[in-house]
């Protein structure tokens, strides 16, 4: 980090500058994914971050971690792509019936109530907790989530969120039979 804020023209420093930030750049790009569901759109908001990161580099105070600043700019970046599309797309959308809550808001509004949390640690064991977490609440592709998991590639975590989605899915259905979660295997 010292040798890329140093001397911003040396060689050294814009070596240093682009190891740190090749670091990030695939952290940065499933960042941006998650905000626009679409791989080209993320790969030029990821490489637009990633570039007003480096220009900025010597603004950086170290007043938090380095990978907090950068993922500050990334969701300004988000952010601000999400405001642009609902103002170009507020026209068509109100033309549009509503069709009620998105599967992710229901589980957003479960997850808030705590009902789905006491039964996802119930049910669901600490690896597919956390599958669950980072599709849900985090909105992770599932392609991010086999590779931050660390998952064999052929299933992934698709696979582990189908199981945690069936014992979800029995745990509620036993709830609501009696009005008691349970815990176990299914």
């Amino acid at each position: 980090m010292d040798t890329a804020r140093a001397d911003p023209s040396s060689d050294a420093a814009r070596r240093a500058a682009g190891e740190l930030l090749r670091r990030y750049r695939d952290s940065v790009y499933l960042w941006c994914f998650r905000y626009v569901r679409d791989h080209e759109r993320a790969l030029d908001m990821a490489q637009e971050v990633l570039l007003s990161a480096y220009e900025r580099l010597g603004q950086f105070q170290e007043r938090s971690a380095f990978s907090s600043w950068l993922f500050a700019i990334a969701r300004n970046r988000c952010l601000n792509e999400m405001r642009r599309d609902a103002w170009r797309d507020d026209a068509e959308l109100d033309a549009l019936p509503d069709p009620g809550p998105s599967v992710a808001d229901r589980i957003d509004a479960e997850l808030r109530d705590g009902r789905l949390a006491a039964l996802a640690n119930a049910v669901l064991d600490p690896l597919e907790r956390r599958a669950v977490w980072l599709r849900y609440a985090e909105r992770m592709p599932v392609e991010g989530i086999t590779s931050l998991l660390g998952l064999d590639q052929k299933s992934g975590a698709r696979g582990l969120l189908q199981r945690a989605r069936r014992k979800l899915r029995l745990a509620i259905d036993r709830e609501e039979e009696d009005g008691t979660p349970r815990g176990g295997d299914s």
